[in-house]
């Protein structure tokens, strides 16, 4: 599905307005004055210091004025040189290339028409902002300063200027907001003595209760939230700290459960001395579980098992022969319906027709839908041992503490409580990792991983005396192993494997019937169940081989308002 994704942002370029363009810039500070005059009228002074880290060709300044008001003789300087203004709607594009710099830029306009006087006083509502500015603001002051001394002032802050405002000796309110998040509505009101604008005309009603209410609503609410910030805090508070007792108590059962497994395994591991696991599990499902995928270079151990069992024989380094084509297994038919009929034919099959056969694109599909069988197979046949732990009461115990934590984290989010967010964020990404992931071995499975990898350790030691009790079949199927796994000391141990089979071949005394004299290459090559056993190496890094070829011809996957503020009014920043 990218392609539909490719799509939608596209089309999203397409129709986004050029103010999101490319340039990387921040919002530093933001200072606006409003000098209130005797006739209504706003002189407003705002100063911007953007910090580019790209280049640029100016900023924007959006104001959309409230219903009833507009905006006139907007200009721009920079350090007192007037800069080149453009007009679009309401969008004031002011032009000043540059480079990765810090700039100040001095604005002006003149707000007719935003002021209301009343019987009681007049009123001064503006938003300088609303929630359709896309760019945050790292500190903003907003300045409202009368005609002259003021002693009767009421004001009010909404929403991000709420519980802002200060008002000082001549009257002057000002509203330290801080930072505000690009989206974030922040109206500022201000109400002084009728008598201050004896130029303005009067609506016969009055407007200081009206502010009056949304002050004492303001303080009812904030109240409110206080209380409720306090209950929340408690009662998340003490759900946190029970949450995290649950995951970390659910941790050490399991941890101690873990413990006492791997502790038994060894004493019976001990107790038995050196040997090689001996599984009713097949060796590929055995890969598969030590692994945790199965990969197309899993198929070369899958295939020299069937050597080991005699189902198939190896004539050279690259060749092998179908002798018998009935198997127990059903992820065993699936691979030799794969290697030695799709790909090779008349019964046998070559590395080298591997090769050619996944560098063609055009087999990939054929290829990959037996290749997903042979998989599902070997996955059902491991799903038949019951190796983990039954986990489903701690499960749902983890999931019920991740959903809570989640409704916590929201309620600390409105709330505040950052804190709290914080540990509850951690506990909530713990506990629904721990119910996704939470899969532990019981006694069969520790012992079954802790045996294969003795195996492996033993291979690396390539100790020639605890080899020597060991029959063909056991160091076959450690052979096996050690393609499956990769195993760095592969080679190695197959020339040992080699020299161990040949000592075998000329003791033989009660195996006479089942083996047989080697023929062929005394280095490379030896007798097993009628048929050679090469460097498994070659073997391996040819469908290491196959394996980048499918995944190289692997085709690709499908690609895939109105204003916040008072009135209507609103705007924002930003640069181009």
């Amino acid at each position: 599905m990218k392609w539909k994704l490719l799509l939608v942002a596209l089309l999203a370029f397409l129709v986004l307005p050029t103010t999101a363009g490319a340039v990387d810039f921040s919002i530093s500070d933001v200072k606006i004055n409003a000098q209130l005059e005797p006739d209504g009228t706003v002189q407003v002074k705002e100063q911007h210091t953007y910090d580019f880290d790209s280049e640029f060709n100016g900023i924007i300044r959006e104001i959309q004025p409230k219903r009833g008001a507009s905006i006139k003789d907007f200009t721009a300087f920079e350090k007192g040189k007037e800069l080149e203004i453009e007009k679009r709607d309401t969008e004031y594009r002011v032009h000043r290339k540059g480079d990765s710099e810090v700039v100040i830029f001095d604005l002006q306009y003149t707000i007719r028409n935003g002021m209301e006087k009343y019987n009681d006083g007049a009123q001064f509502y503006w938003p300088f902002f609303d929630r359709r500015n896309e760019t945050d603001y790292g500190n903003m002051t907003i300045k409202i300063v009368p005609p002259s001394q003021a002693s009767d002032v009421m004001f009010i802050g909404y929403d991000s200027a709420e519980n802002t405002g200060k008002v000082q000796p001549d009257g002057t309110v000002v509203f330290s907001l801080g930072e505000v998040r690009a989206g974030d509505d922040g109206d500022i009101r201000v109400v002084y003595e009728s008598s201050l604008f004896p130029e303005m005309t009067a609506v016969d009603s009055d407007i200081r209760p009206t502010l009056k209410k949304d002050q004492e609503m303001a303080a009812m609410s904030r109240q409110k939230f206080i209380q409720n910030q306090k209950m929340i805090g408690t009662v998340g508070g003490v759900s946190t700290v029970a949450g995290i007792l649950g995951v970390g108590f659910i941790g050490f059962i399991a941890n101690t459960r873990r413990k006492r497994y791997v502790r038994e395994a060894h004493y019976q591991m001990e107790s038995n001395g050196f040997y090689v696991p001996a599984n009713d599990m097949s060796l590929p499902a055995v890969l598969l579980f030590k692994n945790g995928v199965a990969s197309v270079e899993l198929m070369s151990a899958a295939l020299l098992d069937l050597v080991r069992k005699g189902n198939v024989k190896q004539l050279s380094d690259e060749e092998f022969e179908l002798v018998d084509a009935n198997v127990r297994l059903e992820h065993e038919k699936q691979l030799i319906q794969l290697l030695f009929f799709q790909i090779g034919h008349d019964q046998k099959f070559t590395l080298s027709e591997l090769k050619s056969y996944t560098k063609e694109q055009k087999n990939y599909e054929a290829f990959d839908k037996k290749f997903v069988m042979w998989k599902d197979l070997l996955k059902a046949e491991l799903n038949e041992y019951d190796l983990k732990v039954k986990t489903t009461k701690e499960r749902v115990i983890l999931s019920l503490i991740g959903v809570l934590g989640i409704g916590f984290a929201i309620s600390f989010i409105n709330y505040e409580l950052y804190v709290q967010l914080v540990i509850v964020g951690i506990l909530t990404l713990v506990a629904f990792g721990f119910a996704l992931f939470y899969s532990p071995y019981n006694y069969e499975g520790i012992l079954l991983k802790l045996e294969w990898e003795r195996v492996g350790q033993w291979m690396k030691e390539l100790d020639t005396k605890k080899w020597e009790g060991l029959s063909l079949d056991d160091r076959f199927r450690v052979l096996i192993y050690g393609v499956g796994v990769k195993h760095p000391e592969l080679d190695s141990y197959y020339k040992d494997f080699v020299s161990a089979q040949k000592q075998l071949d000329q003791n033989r005394t009660r195996n006479e019937d089942r083996y047989r004299q080697g023929t062929g290459d005394a280095q490379y090559e030896n007798s097993y169940y009628g048929g050679a056993v090469y460097n498994p190496v070659f073997l391996a890094g040819s469908f290491n081989q196959a394996s980048s070829n499918v995944s190289n011809n692997a085709p690709s996957s499908d690609s895939s308002s109105g204003g916040g503020g008072t009135g209507g009014g609103g705007g924002g920043s930003g640069a181009f």
